[in-house]
């Protein structure tokens, strides 16, 4: 998001929860007055979205607060329809972060995975049309979107090594993007400097969560999803990540329970790597270049490193840096381990790229 006369840099932190549920009024009213004579969390924490059309008798909830009511993150839906709330939400956030009138204009640039590209209008016209006029935690606001670009996942990084490298190198080569999400997998091939082909698959890392649960007893996907990216390759009894995971408070259960999850973790993560492995392997071209990202790629390190020993790859590292260095200030706090806070502004990379080059098409045409 660029907002128009604003830098990104002073929006609120950044959210990591995708969870979002609809809810009706009376539900946040509840919860607001339950909460009373309580220090009032940020905008960005407590958020929700309503249309003026609904007579405020519903409302979405979003994020952090969307967790406290045990919403999903709706893998099931596209990912265009779940993030106009989403966005609303954003804009909402940092509008009142910044003490925004309740009229201005946004200028936005956002990523589909390339399975969705071919959704950008209606995303367009949809999220356009909601902007007109909404109200965020209440508060009523119209904005106007002054303008507005869609491009696939991956994208950003692409444009990153052509502003490193330069256009010929750019041109002379054949780059493969490989973004690996929670909802899925997508690859984006560049030859002569055109985006040539995109593939999107449904092997996010959600199905590797999926087939721990099946294989265990009682767990939640979300504490799920956190101990094994904590725990990356140390699969074993001993890491303290997989031990929290552990439902049985008897002795006699504990060690058995403890095997049990650690045995559906190493295998889910070979079945996932073997999976991924036989879509690279009958998608992927020969190409001069892999550009690798998404969340799931650095919990697939090695893996990776070692299918692409004889290809040149980026991780972005140098990237990566830049955004530590802008949010600095902004989300240290939301970072519980040096692993938490590397998997985020990894995963923003991309995101980060995309808006770089949108700010500065801004800033020139200003």
């Amino acid at each position: 998001f660029c907002l128009k006369a604003r830098n990104l840099s002073s929006s609120p932190k950044a959210d990591k929860n995708p969870e979002m549920l609809k809810l009706p009024q009376s539900s946040i009213d509840a919860y607001m007055s339950s909460r009373k004579g309580l220090e009032s969390p940020k905008p960005a924490d407590e958020a929700w979205v309503s249309n003026p059309a609904d007579n405020d008798t519903q409302c979405t909830v979003v994020g952090f607060l969307a967790r406290q009511f045990s919403a999903s993150a709706r893998l099931d839906k596209l990912k265009y329809e779940t993030s106009i709330h989403k966005a609303l939400a954003v804009i909402g956030a940092i509008a009142q972060h910044n003490k925004l009138p309740n009229r201005f204009s946004l200028s936005l640039t956002s990523l589909l995975p390339y399975g969705e590209y071919q959704n950008r209008q209606a995303f367009e016209q949809q999220l356009q049309s909601a902007l007109k006029d909404f109200r965020f935690r209440g508060q009523r606001l119209r904005v106007k979107l002054e303008r507005f670009e869609c491009l696939p996942e991956g994208a950003g990084l692409a444009m990153i090594r052509q502003r490193q490298n330069g256009k010929e190198w750019f041109n002379a080569q054949t780059i493969a993007v490989l973004m690996f999400g929670h909802r899925n997998t997508s690859l984006l091939l560049f030859e002569r400097g055109k985006m040539t082909a995109g593939y999107t698959n449904g092997l996010g890392f959600h199905q590797m969560v999926k087939r721990v649960i099946e294989r265990t007893s009682g767990q939640d996907a979300t504490a799920l999803t956190s101990a094994i990216y904590a725990a990356g390759s140390d699969i074993t009894t001993d890491n303290q990540a997989i031990r929290t995971l552990v439902k049985s408070r008897e002795p006699k259960n504990l060690n058995y329970e403890l095997q049990m999850i650690v045995n559906a973790i190493a295998t889910a993560k070979a079945e996932y790597w073997s999976r991924l492995y036989d879509w690279l392997e009958s998608t992927l071209p020969a190409v001069n270049e892999v550009i690798l990202s998404g969340g799931a790629a650095l919990y697939l390190e090695q893996e990776l490193q070692d299918c692409f020993q004889e290809i040149s790859t980026y991780w972005g590292a140098d990237l990566q840096q830049q955004v530590q260095e802008v949010f600095k200030d902004k989300s240290n706090d939301y970072y519980r381990t040096f692993r938490e806070q590397e998997a985020l502004s990894f995963r923003l990379i991309d995101a980060f790229g995309l808006f770089m080059r949108f700010r500065a098409q801004i800033e020139k045409v200003a």
